[in-house]
């Protein structure tokens, strides 16, 4: 961490008391970014200007959206990069461990770092060519008559539909009285069956 003291310029907006500019700084994401740059001090030491890193971030901020993604496709290959030189590095430590633990947990993370590579590297094609997928909700292309049923996004069933509205309603089982019936029978004619009955 550098041990010189950062002096930080702190601007007041109209009606604007220092606490709350203070607190607006501090949740600031180039502010929150940059404390940790420093934290994780990559031998810079007293040459790190906190306020100056701050403002490159600024600009990289404004840069990005703007529309100039270039900053990020630097990003994402400098780290693919870092990435492939750690599996690297692991992946040859690995080789050189004689126990299967040290083995087994170097080649873990060389694979995990190799993993991370891959991703990145999916990032930056996904942000150099985008997907062109384009979700068409319905397309009637028929000339003459043409009926779409979208049941699908309604989550319905046709017998469902049928259980409401203005339909006829369903039988509800009430008993009804019965009726006469004809109890005059007649004799069958006499059926000619085998005498054997065995069979």
């Amino acid at each position: 961490m550098a041990d010189k003291k950062q002096v930080l310029t702190l601007k007041l907006e109209k009606d604007q008391t220092k606490e709350e500019a203070l607190a607006e700084f501090n949740s600031k994401s180039d502010f929150l970014s940059t404390a940790v740059r420093e934290s994780f001090d990559i031998g810079l030491g007293e040459d790190f200007g906190f306020q100056s890193t701050m403002q490159v971030l600024e600009k990289t901020i404004e840069q990005i959206q703007s529309g100039d993604l270039s900053k990020i496709e630097e990003m994402y290959i400098s780290q693919a990069v870092a990435l492939e030189v750690m599996f690297t590095s692991l992946a040859r430590r690995a080789k050189a461990q004689e126990k299967l633990l040290q083995y087994e947990t170097h080649m873990r993370f060389a694979l995990k770092a190799q993993n991370q590579c891959r991703a990145t590297l999916q990032a930056l094609v996904q942000l150099k060519q985008p997907s062109n997928t384009t979700f068409v909700k319905q397309a009637n292309i028929a000339q003459g008559h043409q009926q779409v049923n979208n049941l699908a996004e309604k989550n319905i069933t046709p017998q469902n539909e049928l259980l409401k509205g203005n339909y006829a309603e369903l039988d509800t089982g009430t008993t009804t009285m019965p009726t006469g019936t004809d109890t005059t029978m007649e004799a069958l004619e006499t059926i000619d069956r085998r005498k054997d009955a065995g069979r």
